[in-house]
């Protein structure tokens, strides 16, 4: 019977980065915890899971130190070859006005997305659009407990509209948007 709290990663291959080569090792895990890595035939407990990774090059987790969760569900939707000034001009209409549901569906969305890729913790500065809420925040967080990821999460604040940070922004667009995004104010 094999005990999940002990696995041995057995056979992958590990970057040396001073001799430029990689090299075949064994790694031992103890509740989540590297305790040993050594080399093919590592001594593990017989009750050990054990992972075949002949085929895989191991490195450690990937950390996204800029995300923002609320864009998970957003993706697609704006062309990529746009200005970011447009992308953060519809920011509002993509993300505004989302159930605690919907908060907690993006960030898990992202952040399978970014464990997919090999990310293991992130920073996420988590837009609530008007303002952010506990709700919200808690919504983000446990997402990321459910994915089983690592994250700070941070309410993204701003004490200035876009509309009011970008000089000529106003003038630019047409009546009546102009007046909308006049009217647009941030959170106390």
């Amino acid at each position: 019977m094999s005990d999940e709290r002990v696995v041995i990663v057995r056979g992958g291959v590990v970057p040396d980065w001073t001799r430029h080569r990689v090299e075949a090792v064994d790694i031992l895990l103890e509740r989540g915890t590297i305790r040993e890595i050594g080399p093919p035939g590592l001594a593990a407990p017989t009750h050990a899971t054990v992972v075949d990774a002949r085929d895989r090059l191991l490195v450690p987790g990937l950390v996204n130190a800029h995300t923002h969760a609320h864009g998970g569900l957003a993706k697609g939707l704006v062309d990529e070859r746009a200005p970011l000034e447009v992308f953060l001009a519809g920011a509002g209409a993509l993300n505004g006005n989302r159930t605690t549901e919907e908060k907690y569906l993006s960030a898990l969305v992202a952040a399978v997305e970014m464990v997919r890729k090999g990310c293991t913790a992130c920073y996420d500065l988590a837009l609530e659009f008007p303002a952010p809420s506990v709700d919200g925040i808690h919504a983000v967080a446990q997402a990321y407990l459910d994915v089983g990821m690592r994250a700070v999460v941070a309410p993204m604040m701003a004490d200035r509209t876009l509309y009011q940070a970008l000089p000529g922004l106003l003038d630019a667009i047409p009546e009546p948007q102009r007046t909308a995004a006049r009217a647009l104010v941030t959170a106390p």
